[in-house]
């Protein structure tokens, strides 16, 4: 969540809006965190469904070919993790 700030300069009477961000408590997601993990999985996710369909196609066992898919799993688990305990 992003809070807004009024700075007034005294000189020529103009206000300035300046916006923070704002970080969520300690285990919990706020919504702009929980969009971040959401497009760095879509971001990770593109090229590990084209490396597995690959696979696929090349006719390499599926079980060797869903490592991908769980890398891709971990990878958000993760990034899910380190929000959820990071913050104030």
């Amino acid at each position: 969540m992003t809070e807004k700030i009024k700075l007034y300069n005294l000189t020529n009477q103009t206000a300035y809006k300046l916006t923070t961000k704002m970080e969520s408590k300690r285990f919990s997601f706020n919504k702009e965190e929980l969009l971040k993990v959401g497009k760095n999985a879509l971001i990770f996710l593109a090229p590990a469904l084209l490396v597995f369909l690959t696979a696929i196609q090349k006719n390499v066992p599926v079980k060797e070919a869903l490592y991908l898919v769980y890398l891709w799993l971990l990878n958000t688990a993760i990034d899910l993790l380190r929000k959820f305990t990071e913050g104030k």
